[in-house]
C-alpha cells in the first residue's frame, strides 16, 4: 500500500463549549510500565480498561517507529483491520470486523481529527505531524456517531497549541520516494493565546511502466498545511482553538495492471490522472463548568476532485458543513453517574459531472441527530452504560443529461445500545454489549443508462460481542480478547460491472469472531505487540437487483479476510556516555486470501510483510532511524475489477522499500 502524508461557523462554537483533552497515555516515571490509557472517543474522558467495548489504542511514539504516516496504514498496528486505496485514496475501503465499505462514498468507518469528522474523500488522510494518539473504537457506534459508523470510528487527536516554543522536523528519504513535515508552535500572547502551523511534503514515485508508451506512472505528489489559534487563558474555563487548512494531491495512481503482467508492473496505457483539492475549517470550543464541559464543534471541508479516469473525465465537487453542541460529565472518582448528550447537524452538497455525455447529478443532504450516553456505577465493580440517539435525514437528488431526476426523501432511524462491565478482579475485568448501526437511504450518486434503479434502502446493523480485559498491577502486561456477532439488514453495496457501477441493497450479511491484542513490557528493554483476528463475514442472504437469478448466498464479503494479524517485537539497547539508545525492532502482518467482488473470483491470497528498523534515539528531541518495509518484496494487489477488453486488472501494493529518517525537535 502506498505510504502517504495528506493533512490536512459558529457564533455558537466561540461563546460555548470546549472538547476534552485529547487521548493521551499518562505519564509515567519508567519505560518498563505500560502507561495507564485514557481515551476520548467516547466523547468523554474515560479509561478505556473499564469501558463495556473493545478499543485500540497507539501513540505517536508506537507509529513512527513502524513508519506509519497515514490512516492508510493503521491495519499494521490495529488487528480485525484492512484498509486499501481503491482505485483512488478518495475512495478507500475500510474493513473492521467484516464491516467493508462497498459503498464507495460512504465508508463504514468514520475519521475524526480533534472532534472533526473528515470528508469521505479525505479518510485515507495523513496523520498529522503535532500527532499525539490514535484511538480505535470497534464495532458499530450508532449511538454516538450516527450515520456511516457501522465498523467503528478512528479518533485523532493532536497537541494543542501551548504556552510553549517548540520546532520540529521528521523527514524521512526511501527507494520510493521522499517526504517531510515540519511543525511549529508559537505563544503570542504568554498565557492567554497561541498558535501552530504544520507544513507537509510528499513525493512518490512511479511504480508502474504503461504499456506501449513505456511512461511511468502511478506516483502521487502532495503538498499540504494547517495553522490553528487557540485562545485558552491559564485559569479561565475557556478554551477556543480554530483552525485552517489547505492540501492539494496530484496523481496518477489509478492506473491499472493486467493480471499476467503483475510481476513486472506493465500498467494498461489508458490515461488515469487525478487532482484533489481540499479546504479545511474547524472551531472547537469550550466550556469547563467544573461538574460537566460544554463542547461546540464546527466544521466545513470542501473537496474538489479532478478526475480523468480509463479515459474518461469524471469530476466531482464536495462540501460539508457539521455542528455538534454536547454536554459531558467531567471525570470524578465520586460520580455515580457519567454521561455525554449532544444534537448533531450536517449538511453535504455533491456534484458528479459525466462531461463526455452531458451528465451532471447533484445531492444535498441534510442530517439531523440528537444522542446520550450514560455510564452508572451501579457498584465498586458494576458499571452499566446504556445510550440512545435518533437521526433524521432528508436528502434531495437532481439530475439532468442523458439521464433525469428530480426526487427527494427523508429516512429517520433510532440507534440504542446497552453494555454492562464487571471487574472480577482489580486485574481482570469481564464485559457484554449490544449496539447498533444505522446508514441512511437514498439516491446513488452514479447515474447510467444500466441502472435498474435509482434509489436504496436505509442498512441497519445489530451487534452483540462479550469481551475480557487484564491489566496487571505492574503495569507489564495487558490484554483484550473479545467475540462479537452481528447482522446486517438490507446491506449497501456497488453492482454491475465497473464502469457501470451503482449502489444497491443486496441483502443479509452476518459477521462473527474474535479478536485479541496483547501489550507487554517484560523487561527494561523487550517491548511485545500481538494482535490476532478470526472473521467470518458472509452473504446469508443475498438479493441482487442487477441478477436475479443469481444466488452468492453463502459467499465472503468482498475485502474481508478471515485471518489478520500483526506483530512487534522492539529492544532497547542503552548506550554509554550519554550516547543515548539503539532500539532495533521486527513487525510482521499477516492478511489471509481477500475477495475483491461479491462473486469471490478475483481477489488476492494470503500473504504476510515483514519490517525491519532500527532506531537512534539521542535524547527526547533527535532520533534517526533506518528501515526496509516489505523485506522480502512481496508482490500483492490491493484492489481489483474485470473489465472488457482486459480481463481482470488489478492495483499493486508497495515492493520493497528501504530508507531513513530524522526526526528533531528544538
Amino acid at each position: 500500500m502506498m505510504r502517504h502524508r495528506l493533512l490536512g461557523v459558529s457564533a455558537l462554537a466561540i461563546i460555548a463549549s470546549t472538547q476534552p483533552n485529547g487521548a493521551v497515555a499518562q505519564e509515567v516515571s519508567s519505560d518498563t510500565v505500560l502507561a495507564p490509557i485514557v481515551i476520548t472517543a467516547t466523547k468523554r474522558s474515560e479509561d478505556y480498561f473499564l469501558l463495556p467495548s473493545t478499543v485500540d489504542f497507539a501513540s505517536a511514539n508506537e507509529l513512527s517507529v513502524r513508519n506509519i504516516d497515514s490512516v492508510a496504514d493503521l491495519d499494521r498496528v490495529f488487528p480485525d483491520v484492512n484498509i486499501r486505496t481503491r482505485s483512488s485514496r478518495a475512495y478507500s475501503n475500510f474493513t473492521i470486523r467484516g464491516q467493508a465499505s462497498l459503498d464507495f462514498y460512504n465508508p463504514s468507518t468514520q475519521v475524526y481529527v480533534d472532534g472533526l469528522p473528515q470528508d469521505s474523500f479525505n479518510l485515507s488522510r495523513s496523520l498529522p505531524g503535532n500527532l499525539e494518539s490514535v484511538e480505535l473504537l470497534y464495532g458499530p457506534q450508532g449511538t454516538l456517531y450516527g450515520r456511516g459508523a457501522i465498523g467503528g470510528v478512528i479518533n485523532i487527536t493532536t497537541r494543542k497549541p501551548d504556552n510553549d516554543m517548540r520546532f520540529g522536523f521528521d523527514g524521512d528519504i526511501n527507494s520510493e520516494g521522499a517526504g517531510g513535515t515540519f511543525y511549529g508552535n508559537l505563544p503570542l500572547v504568554d498565557g492567554v493565546l497561541f498558535s501552530d502551523i504544520t507544513l507537509t511534503g510528499l513525493h512518490h514515485k512511479d511504480q508502474y511502466t504503461a504499456m506501449l508508451t513505456g511512461e511511468e506512472v502511478g506516483g502521487s505528489n502532495d503538498l499540504n498545511g494547517q495553522v490553528r489559534l487557540r485562545y485558552a487563558p491559564e485559569g479561565s474555563p475557556l478554551d477556543v482553538m480554530v483552525s485552517a487548512g489547505r492540501g492539494r494531491v496530484t496523481s496518477t495512481e489509478e492506473y491499472f495492471v493486467m493480471e499476467s503482467m503483475l510481476e513486472d508492473r506493465i500498467a494498461l496505457p489508458v490515461p488515469s490522472k487525478y487532482t484533489l483539492d481540499t479546504w479545511n475549517f474547524g472551531i472547537n470550543a469550550s466550556y469547563d463548568l467544573g461538574a460537566a464541559t460544554v463542547t461546540a464543534l464546527t466544521g466545513y471541508q470542501n473537496s474538489d476532485f479532478d478526475r480523468t479516469v480509463f479515459g474518461t473525465y469524471t469530476p466531482e465537487k464536495q462540501w460539508t458543513l457539521s455542528q455538534e453542541l454536547r454536554i459531558a460529565s467531567n471525570p470524578d472518582e465520586g460520580n455515580a453517574v457519567d454521561y455525554v448528550a449532544g444534537l448533531y447537524y450536517q449538511h453535504l452538497d455533491f456534484t458528479r459531472a459525466i462531461p463526455s455525455y452531458g451528465q451532471i447529478a447533484q445531492q444535498k443532504i441534510d442530517s439531523y441527530a440528537v444522542f446520550a450516553d450514560v455510564t452508572w456505577h451501579a457498584t465498586d465493580r458494576l458499571d452499566i452504560t446504556p445510550g440512545l440517539r435518533f437521526d433524521h435525514e432528508r436528502v434531495a437528488a437532481k439530475a439532468t443529461g442523458t439521464l433525469s431526476l428530480n426526487d427527494s426523501d427523508n429516512f429517520s432511524a433510532i440507534s440504542p445500545k446497552l453494555g454492562a462491565s464487571y471487574g472480577l478482579t482489580d486485574e481482570w475485568r469481564l464485559y457484554g454489549l449490544f449496539s447498533t448501526g444505522f446508514k441512511a437511504g437514498g439516491f446513488t450518486r452514479t447515474l447510467t443508462t444500466a441502472n435498474i434503479a435509482y434509489t436504496y434502502d436505509p442498512q441497519n446493523t445489530y451487534n452483540s460481542e462479550i469481551g475480557l480485559k487484564y491489566r496487571n498491577d505492574e503495569g507489564t502486561l495487558e490484554g483484550q480478547l473479545s467475540a462479537y456477532y452481528n447482522v446486517t439488514k438490507d446491506y449497501q453495496m456497488f453492482v454491475g460491472v465497473q464502469p457501470l457501477q451503482y449502489l444497491q441493497n443486496v441483502g443479509e450479511v452476518t459477521a462473527k469472531g474474535v479478536d485479541l491484542k496483547l501489550r507487554a513490557r517484560p523487561t527494561d528493554e523487550l517491548g511485545i505487540t500481538l494482535g490476532a483476528a478470526y472473521n467470518n463475514s458472509k452473504f446469508t442472504d443475498y438479493s441482487n437487483p442487477v441478477t436475479p437469478g443469481t444466488d452468492l448466498t453463502g459467499n465472503r464479503v468482498p475485502y474481508a479476510p478471515e485471518f489478520t494479524a500483526n506483530v512487534m517485537l522492539d529492544y532497547r539497547f542503552d548506550l554509554d556516555n550519554d550516547a543515548g539508545a539503539l532500539i532495533p525492532y521486527v513487525a510482521l502482518s499477516y492478511v489471509s486470501k481477500t475477495y475483491f467482488d461479491e462473486t469471490n473470483t478475483i481477489g488476492q491470497k494470503g500473504y504476510g510483510l515483514v519490517d525491519l528498523g532500527i532506531k537512534w534515539e539521542l535524547d527526547k528531541n533527535i532520533a534517526a532511524e533506518a528501515f526496509v518495509t516489505n523485506v522480502f518484496d512481496k508482490t500483492y494487489t490491493t484492489y481489483g475489477f474485470n473489465v472488457a477488453p482486459y480481463g481482470n486488472v488489478y492495483q499493486l501494493g508497495d515492493g520493497r522499500t528501504f530508507g531513513g529518517r530524522l526526526s528533531m525537535t528544538f
